[in-house]
C-alpha cells in the first residue's frame, strides 16, 4: 500500500481557512505548526500534516496519531503500527506519502542549475551527467536530481551528505537491492518537481493535488 499527494498551501493563509484546518489536525502535529516561525512556515506546515492525517484516514488508518523521531532526527510514527510516512514542502506547496514499507518524499521548487554545488556535493558520474544536459533541460533535471537524494536520504534514514555523495542518480534503476525492490518516481505540478522513492515494487500511483478551497483533488 503506497499512497501520495500534493497540497496547494496558499488557501491556508485565509486565516478562516488556516483555523478550520488546524483544528482538523493532531495535538502532536499543530505542536510542529505552532514552532514554525513565520506565516509561510506555518501554512505549509500545517499543509503537509493535514493532508498526512488525511491519506492516513481515507485509507482506514484510525487515530490516536502518535508520532515520535529516529535517531536521525526522521519523524516517525509510534502509533499506528506498521505505518511508514514522509512529508516535504516547499513555497506554499507540500507532499506527503504513507506506505507499509519504507517511503520518501521530497518536492522542490524548479530551480536553476548550480554547477557549483553539484561539484561541491554531489557523485563524479552525476556531475558529468548534468554537464552532458542540454541546457533547456538542465534545471529541471538538476532539481529532479536533488529531490531523488532526499528522497532516497528519507526512505533510508540516512544523513542528505551520505546519499549526495554515495548514490548516483544517473546510475539508479529500479532494481533488486538486497531483498528489497528500489522505486523512484516523479512528477510535475506547475513549477514544482516531486520525487517519491519507495522499498518495493512499481505501483500506480495517482499524485493527486489537493485544494482546500474545496476539499477536492484535481
Amino acid at each position: 500500500m503506497i499512497k501520495a499527494a500534493a497540497y496547494n498551501c496558499e488557501a491556508l493563509q485565509n486565516p478562516f481557512i488556516f483555523d478550520e484546518v488546524y483544528d482538523m489536525i493532531s495535538p502532536q502535529r499543530r505542536a510542529h505548526v505552532d514552532e514554525a516561525k513565520t506565516l509561510k512556515g506555518k501554512c505549509e506546515r500545517l499543509g503537509a500534516s493535514h493532508l498526512l492525517e488525511k491519506l492516513l484516514w481515507e485509507n482506514h488508518i484510525e487515530r490516536p496519531y502518535v508520532y515520535s523521531n529516529t535517531s536521525q532526527g526522521k519523524p516517525i510514527f509510534i502509533q499506528p503500527k506498521n505505518v511508514y510516512f514522509s512529508m516535504s514542502h516547499s513555497n506554499l506547496f507540500a507532499v506527503a506519502a504513507i506506505s507499509n514499507e519504507p517511503v520518501g518524499i521530497d518536492v522542490e521548487r524548479i530551480r536553476t542549475y548550480d554547477a557549483d554545488l553539484v561539484k561541491r556535493f554531489f557523485t563524479k558520474n552525476d556531475q558529468d551527467f548534468l554537464a552532458a544536459c542540454p541546457a533547456k533541460e538542465v534545471d529541471k533535471k538538476f532539481t529532479e536530481m536533488w529531490t531523488f537524494k532526499e528522497a532516497t536520504c528519507k526512505m533510508l534514514d540516512r544523513p542528505l551528505m551520505q546519499v549526495l555523495q554515495w548514490i548516483d542518480f544517473s546510475e539508479y534503476c529500479d532494481c533488486e537491492k538486497g531483498n528489497k525492490a528500489w522505486t523512484k518516481q516523479g512528477f510535475e505540478f506547475r513549477d514544482f518537481y516531486i520525487t517519491l522513492c519507495y522499498e518495493t515494487k512499481r505501483q500506480p500511483i495517482q499524485m493527486g493535488l489537493y485544494n482546500p478551497y474545496d476539499g477536492k483533488y484535481y
